[in-house]
């Protein structure tokens, strides 16, 4: 990213989006802070709609200041899409209400559901990779406290992301005769998919995680 920056040139404005989101930090059971290549914070903001509130807030902030004759669409532009993500909080608050807090509890490929977590009281009981990032390895201890969380806490699903590779997932479910569950972690489907915007993407997710917890 920071290549990409470089290239584009000083003359152009660099954007922060995420400015003026508090980021979380992973902790191991230690309470000490876990250090991969996102120590500064849990980079899956998207995951809260009400940061992707903050991200659109900044973005028509950012595209009014290079383009004030046209400004006020990107305030109306920017309004309607804020009324929208709204909405989708709302609806996710409702579907999650359909399952008791105490069965709320999820495992994933990676650490990348923290902050939808923490919003929606869902509980991240753990990862398979226990990182932020999927590239990392986890080791034969890694598994086995991860197997005996999923059977101490009764959980029923292992969720794994499109573009990682199940294997080990795969094999943690087999081992605890839960079901491996898909979906999309870090990019949306094509625009024939069922997850072709970000609003969709949220909504395939969310059906997705609550078909496994109520079955």
């Amino acid at each position: 990213m920071s290549t990409m920056i470089s290239n584009a040139g000083s003359e152009i404005a660099v954007i922060t989006v995420s400015e003026g989101i508090t980021p979380r930090h992973f902790e191991v059971e230690n309470g000490e802070a876990f250090q991969d290549e996102h120590s500064a914070g849990d980079p899956h903001v998207w995951w809260d709609p009400d940061n992707v509130v903050i991200w659109t807030q900044n973005i028509a902030a950012a595209l009014a200041e290079a383009d004030p004759q046209h400004s006020a669409d990107y305030a109306a532009n920017s309004a309607q899409y804020i009324n929208r993500l709204h909405e989708l909080d709302t609806w996710i608050s409702t579907q999650s209400s359909r399952v008791p807090p105490e069965r709320r509890s999820i495992v994933t490929d990676h650490m990348l559901f923290g902050y939808f977590a923490e919003k929606y009281d869902y509980k991240v009981i753990g990862a398979v990779i226990p990182s932020y990032s999927s590239s990392a390895q986890p080791s034969a201890k890694d598994l086995a406290a991860l197997e005996d969380s999923i059977t101490q806490f009764g959980v029923k699903a292992i969720l794994v992301g499109n573009t990682v590779n199940p294997a080990l997932a795969r094999r943690v479910a087999e081992d605890t005769g839960v079901q491996l569950v898909q979906f999309y972690s870090g990019s949306l489907s094509d625009t024939e998919g069922p997850a072709a915007t970000y609003v969709e993407y949220m909504e395939y997710n969310v059906n997705a995680i609550l078909g496994a917890l109520e079955d």
